[in-house]
């Protein structure tokens, strides 16, 4: 039996790229993938794929059960028409967020260079406001360390 979303269309989005394999590092922040949100998922929408929750946005409904149930804290429930996302979770300032290669380290790029004000860097990592961003994209394109992506994979990787 298929569910139909309800308009606004909004999912799931795990804010980690996996990159750092939070079980073997000091990142507090990144994925374990305890799998408790792809057990919580009565969709079958998430997936833990290379030790990362991955979520599937055609089958989120964006419930919200798999917010409740991460022990990090690294999903939220996103507007899909807001391709542009900060795929990191990690707090740490500067050299310490260096423990991932995709890790945001607050530096700001982002924020200076959104035309919409819609990214704001607070305790150290970056924030889109989806109601204000307009989805150019420069945030993404001009940040460092790639911790902002295209969802969509047009203007990021």
């Amino acid at each position: 039996m298929a569910v139909k979303k309800r308009f606004p269309y909004r999912a799931a989005l795990a804010a980690c790229q996996g990159q750092c394999g939070a079980k073997e590092t000091t990142c507090s922040y990144g994925c374990m993938g305890c799998g408790k949100c792809e057990t919580a998922c009565k969709f079958g929408a998430i997936s833990i794929t290379g030790g990362t929750a991955l979520v599937d946005e055609e089958k989120c409904m964006g419930c919200g059960k798999c917010v409740g149930e991460c022990p990090r804290g690294i999903i939220r429930i996103h507007e899909c028409a807001g391709y542009i996302v900060v795929k990191c979770s990690n707090r740490d300032k500067g050299k310490e967020a260096l423990v991932c290669p995709t890790s945001c380290i607050g530096c700001g790029m982002c924020e200076r260079v959104c035309t919409a004000e819609a990214v704001k860097v607070i305790d150290n990592l970056a924030v889109i406001d989806e109601t204000r961003c307009l989805g150019c994209g420069m945030c993404a394109v001009k940040c460092p360390r790639h911790a902002i992506i295209d969802v969509r994979g047009i203007l990021t990787s």
